[in-house]
């Protein structure tokens, strides 16, 4: 009985008084994902099946360039509006945009592109948002409780997610997922809004008369917090491990894009909608075995060996795998079978979620609480971004010199840096 409720309290590790507001929490973000991965599903299927993946690469610098402004706006807002209203103006905007780019996609052109880098962007934007939230709420020792608490609730929500998105993909097709993306949020919306006695979780500068008054001295203030946050050593080490982790996974979620594409042949809606179901599978699959991971041995192997070597395994699985295909193929990119691009595409999807982010929230957890806001914004927005723009301009020009063989190996190579 004792290790039963033992059990029990690994997995929901709350204790009185946290119950309520952290079922609250868990569940918006939950539903948060599992609206955003639907609307992920349908933008890359129609992105790749109407523009061609060899125009992902060329997304690839365009995205983070988007979500480097979205992450200066974080950035100026996060310590001068509350936390639980910054929440809100997200969801809120997030429902209104899915809604108009639904009703624009039958037009065409320009709106496919649009589409993706709004969906790539609300998945970005909702880990900041909502770390960015809750970390202003508890303390280091219920952060280290709670946070790979909360990180589950990512992962059962891309389950949600990529099942929904399977079992609707033959009624609705993915031209329209972005609008069931906008049916989620705005149940979450709805929520935020009546729950009552909702934390406001303020910003450092929230209740300040003398704030930063114009455009010189707002650029001042937030080049300050740039520089205090890379002034923070563990940040700034932390930082290199970003950049790589973001380089890696973008170029392995290429390679993945590539091998969806050759198995769901064709341009029809069809196409689209197989794509889809495929892309959801995978994600449904492997976020069950994240879960389980997550759920059952994360803690304890944070426990065992500590979070700087539980870091490890996600540049030891990119190691491995990209490794192991450089060896195995020497073909022309197209010719990349699906098994080895969704091989590739776990990483994402397995020891990231599982093991990696839970253990990067608890590097958070140890940065001092005045500048902890910033530092999400700047390694998850500013950092990942341009990891994603490295990664883009290296796939560019990769594809352009060198073999399928060539382009792996160089990925084993930086997993080894």
């Amino acid at each position: 009985m004792h290790r039963v409720r033992r059990a029990i309290v690994g997995v929901v590790p709350l204790h009185r008084g946290e119950w309520k507001l952290g079922l609250f929490l868990y569940g918006v973000l939950t539903l948060m994902v599992a609206a955003d991965w639907v609307g992920k599903l349908g933008a890359d299927a129609l992105f790749v099946k109407r523009y061609g993946v060899d125009k992902i690469p060329q997304m690839y610098i365009v995205t983070p360039i988007v979500m480097l402004a979205v992450s200066g706006l974080i950035f100026y807002f996060v310590d001068r509006v509350r936390r639980r209203t910054m929440l809100l103006w997200y969801v809120a905007s997030v429902t209104v945009a899915s809604i108009v780019i639904q009703a624009l996609i039958p037009m065409g052109g320009i709106i496919q592109p649009i589409s993706y880098i709004f969906a790539h962007g609300v998945k970005e934007t909702i880990y900041i948002l909502f770390w960015v939230y809750a970390g202003n709420l508890y303390d280091v020792e219920q952060s280290k409780r709670l946070f790979p608490f909360f990180a589950g609730s990512v992962l059962v929500g891309k389950i949600i997610g990529g099942a929904v998105g399977a079992a609707i993909a033959p009624i609705v097709h993915a031209e329209n997922f972005i609008g069931a993306q906008a049916v989620g949020f705005a149940v979450c919306l709805v929520a935020i809004l009546l729950y009552r006695d909702l934390p406001e979780g303020e910003g450092r500068h929230a209740r300040l008369a003398h704030r930063p008054m114009g455009i010189a001295a707002s650029i001042r203030d937030s080049l300050d917090g740039y520089r205090t946050v890379g002034a923070d050593r563990l940040l700034r080490v932390f930082g290199v491990g970003v950049f790589f982790w973001y380089f890696l996974m973008q170029f392995a979620n290429f390679l993945y894009l590539v091998g969806l594409d050759t198995t769901a042949v064709g341009r029809t809606q069809q196409s689209e909608d197989v794509f889809s179901i495929l892309y959801a599978s995978v994600y449904t699959s492997s976020s069950l075995v994240a879960l389980f991971i997550q759920s059952f041995f994360t803690t304890p192997l944070i426990r065992r060996f500590g979070v700087a070597r539980v870091l490890f395994a996600l540049p030891l699985w990119y190691l491995l795998t990209y490794g192991l295909a450089a060896y195995a193929y020497g073909a022309a990119v197209g010719a990349l079978i699906f098994w080895v691009a969704v091989a590739l595409q776990l990483g994402e999807r397995i020891v990231i979620p599982a093991v990696h982010r839970p253990a990067a929230e608890l590097v958070y957890s140890q940065v001092a609480a005045s500048i902890r806001p910033r530092a999400r914004a700047f390694l998850s927005g500013g950092v990942n971004a341009v990891g994603n723009m490295a990664a883009a301009v290296a796939l560019i020009a990769g594809l352009a010199t060198f073999d399928t063989t060539r382009l792996l190996a160089a990925g084993a190579a930086f997993s080894g840096v």
